[in-house]
């Protein structure tokens, strides 16, 4: 685990970096959802689908819990819980869902793996679905499927998504605003078209120049190489990077200020 430095992380009014780990779990358990980036290595391959919803009620919102109180707990839930897990698995378009509750990954394509893990990040009603790349493994007309399916879910259900990409072309697609980070710092922030019609910090120029686009052409890639992370620049992270970059971009971390109405930057050289 690393130490919190300093900041704050805050939901429903509450900073969740000072709660109990008892209450932080409990929270964690009820209120958030967590799509992997690997459906293939995300899950036992020792336990069934049906194993994993089950986990999910016994085990979730507890930091600890014994064998025997862990066995209890299983036994009681576990025909409600499969019985709302084939309910959650046909909400995600998977046919036979009583044969996959009973499969192993192994017996499951990358695609309906991940159906099955967008069902368990949804399974609890969360206010907050977290979902980490979850398309990379998944072959082109797969990822096309569960962008889709993520898109409709989330407005049927009201559920307010953080969906972390290094794609821009997905992340245009599937959300309202887009926050650019470099180096664990956030550089820009804004309406997705804003962000990617007219942008402003030099990194993410570089990103969008980057994407390759159908009339050809020569594809423009951000010089330099990805910091140290252990012992990253000094001022502004990007700097040792930018075109743009000056002598206080070295020593000074630029603030993240409005350069437009709800489009945020965080870069010296706006005011030059």
């Amino acid at each position: 685990e690393y130490a919190i430095v300093r900041g704050s992380i805050k939901f429903k009014g509450m900073d969740l970096l000072k709660l109990s780990r008892e209450e932080l779990y409990r929270i964690k358990g009820k209120e958030f959802g967590y799509i992997p980036q690997e459906p293939m290595t995300a899950l036992s391959p020792l336990y069934t689908i049906g194993d994993h919803f089950i986990d999910l009620f016994v085990v979730g919102g507890h930091h600890k819990i014994g064998w025997s109180k862990y066995s209890e707990l299983r036994k009681k839930l576990a025909p409600e819980v499969l019985k709302k897990a084939e309910e959650y698995l046909r909400m995600v378009k998977i046919p036979e869902p009583e044969r996959v509750l009973n499969s192993y990954t192994i017996q499951l394509s990358g695609g309906m793996l991940q159906r099955c893990l967008i069902a368990m990040a949804i399974v609890k009603d969360p206010s907050l679905i977290l979902a980490d790349e979850p398309t990379t493994a998944l072959d082109v007309i797969t990822q096309r499927e569960i962008l889709d399916l993520m898109r409709d879910l989330q407005r049927r259900l009201k559920t307010a998504l953080i969906y972390i990409t290094h794609n821009l072309g997905v992340a245009r697609e599937i959300s309202e605003r887009i926050i650019v980070m470099y180096a664990g710092r956030v550089v820009e922030e804004a309406a997705s078209e804003e962000v990617l019609l007219n942008p402003v910090h030099p990194y993410t120029k570089g990103l969008i120049e980057s994407i390759p686009k159908l009339v050809g052409g020569e594809l423009r890639g951000i010089e330099g190489g990805v910091i140290n992370f252990y012992n990253p620049p000094s001022g502004c992270r990007f700097h040792p990077r930018c075109p743009l970059a000056r002598e206080i971009c070295k020593k000074e971390r630029p603030p993240l200020v409005e350069v437009n109405k709800g489009h945020l930057v965080a870069c010296h050289a706006i005011r030059w």
